[in-house]
């Protein structure tokens, strides 16, 4: 009988041909696992490269196509919120409500990362139908909303059930991410995440022109359509790098990810965790209200979205730039530069901006350092993560929950702090209402640059 020999799992990172057995092995164990010479001759199959290569390189653009229709269109919420406000039959319907549209799909989105993930690590052979299914649920809950003619409707449909099976469609991406890309995992998630401020930039040109000429009910079956074809191209080179096969009797069905309870006691994810909590206070409020700020420095009905454009468009740069620098260096630096860079922005020129190339500036400097934050999130998940592939993918979903939580919390407390008595005002600092608005937004961003210290003393990232 041959010899059984060690195979460490983590050559189904680097290796470009291992014996199929143990790739499956691999997938659902973290530990080492024995495979026979005659085995490994028998069962060998080839993987494609990890960082480089035609298949790596589609992946990132498909899930940087899926990315920029998912969380392009969350980008976009602010043309939709000021349309609700303003036409019939909605315009009659609290602001309050109006907004939970948005933040529903939005918050549910990112809470429900981390859970989609964990069920798809078991359930690997189920994750592919389930992002078709879930796509066809997103087509029909917009298709499905242009009939709608009240609030509450939009919430449900454009709400949770957009925001449920977006999530369910997007998880995966952030699963397979792990698998493709290893030395440039940075690079390759910036590109990904980028996609988001890409939508951001175009859909509220595009949309907004929609809306004006052949109203909502056409601009959300037409925009259906678009989502429903894009996604769908986008699927077929969304797929995992490790073959996928079902689980049978000499095949158990992998556990639930192991070593739980030392990853949520990990000092280093609770501190990022914190981390990311009081960064996505302070960027929330700026993304719902930058909008509505513009609106009161001009008459211009182009001004807002231009706005909201710019601020979306550059996160694109901040993201694969924070995420290509966290490939060599390490990634509380990062963090440091994002938070102090932000906090001159609320300070200084939202504070000050009482016309509209202070806005602008505001919006091309905040939105790229700290709507480019997630850049970081690839190098911090794979230091938590340690040697367990697993857990990777799970301190994503992790920093999603928070910056969920924060996505409804942030823009509450800021609506709290406006003092909408002033709203007509021009004021030297703080105009319209929004001195303790812009003062939040730069505390927030200040405390983020005092998190990077304590990440920097917890991380072991030397990466030069």
């Amino acid at each position: 009988m041959d010899e059984p020999i060690e195979l460490d799992t983590r050559l189904i990172s680097r290796n470009k041909t291992v014996p199929l057995g143990s790739v499956i092995n691999a997938m659902t164990s973290p530990n080492v696992v024995n495979v026979s010479n005659s085995e490994q001759q028998s069962n060998v199959v080839e993987l494609p490269p990890v960082d480089r290569g035609f298949k790596a390189w589609s992946f990132c653009a498909s899930a940087c196509a899926l990315e920029t229709f998912i969380w392009g269109w969350n980008n976009t919420y602010g043309i939709f919120q000021e349309f609700y406000s303003t036409n019939p039959p909605f315009q009659n319907s609290s602001l309050i409500s109006i907004s939970a549209i948005g933040t529903a799909s939005l918050a549910i989105q990112y809470i429900e990362i981390i859970a989609v993930i964990a069920v798809c690590q078991r359930y690997p052979e189920k994750v592919k139908p389930a992002m078709w299914l879930s796509l066809f649920v997103c087509v029909a809950a917009l298709t499905v909303s242009s009939f709608a003619n009240q609030v509450w409707q939009l919430i449900i449909l454009q709400g949770v059930i957009f925001g449920l099976a977006a999530g369910v469609l997007y998880a995966p991406i952030i699963m397979w991410l792990s698998e493709w890309f290893v030395q440039r995992r940075g690079l390759a998630g910036g590109i990904i995440f980028g996609g988001s401020g890409i939508g951001g930039f175009a859909f509220p040109l595009a949309i907004g022109a929609c809306l004006d000429k052949i109203g909502f009910s056409w601009t959300m079956r037409v925009w259906a359509i678009i989502l429903g074809v894009c996604c769908s191209l986008a699927l077929f080179g969304s797929n995992p790098r490790l073959p996928v096969r079902k689980p049978g009797i000499d095949r158990p069905r992998s556990s639930w990810p192991s070593g739980m309870t030392n990853f949520i006691k990990n000092p280093l994810l609770l501190c990022m965790l914190a981390t990311n909590a009081v960064q996505a206070l302070g960027f929330f409020p700026v993304s719902v209200f930058i909008s509505t700020y513009t609106s009161a420095l001009t008459t211009s009905t182009i001004s807002p979205t231009i706005v909201l454009a710019l601020f979306n468009a550059s996160s694109v740069v901040c993201y694969i730039f924070f995420g290509r620098i966290c490939d060599s260096y390490p990634y509380a630096a990062v963090i440091l530069f994002s938070g102090l860079g932000s906090a001159l922005g609320a300070f200084l020129l939202w504070g000050f901006a009482t016309h509209l190339g202070l806005i602008f500036a505001f919006a091309l400097v905040f939105g790229g350092l700290s709507g480019g934050f997630p850049g970081v999130w690839p190098a911090a998940a794979t230091e938590i993560a340690g040697p367990v592939h697993e857990h990777v993918s799970l301190a994503f979903g992790a920093f999603g929950v928070v910056k969920g939580i924060a996505a409804i919390v942030g823009p509450i407390i800021a609506a709290a702090l406006h003092d909408k008595s002033k709203t007509a005002s021009y004021e030297r600092y703080g105009s319209h209402g929004y001195r303790k608005v812009e003062i939040f937004v730069g505390v927030m961003a200040v405390a983020t640059a005092f998190c990077a210290i304590g990440v920097a003393f917890m991380s072991k990232s030397k990466r030069v």
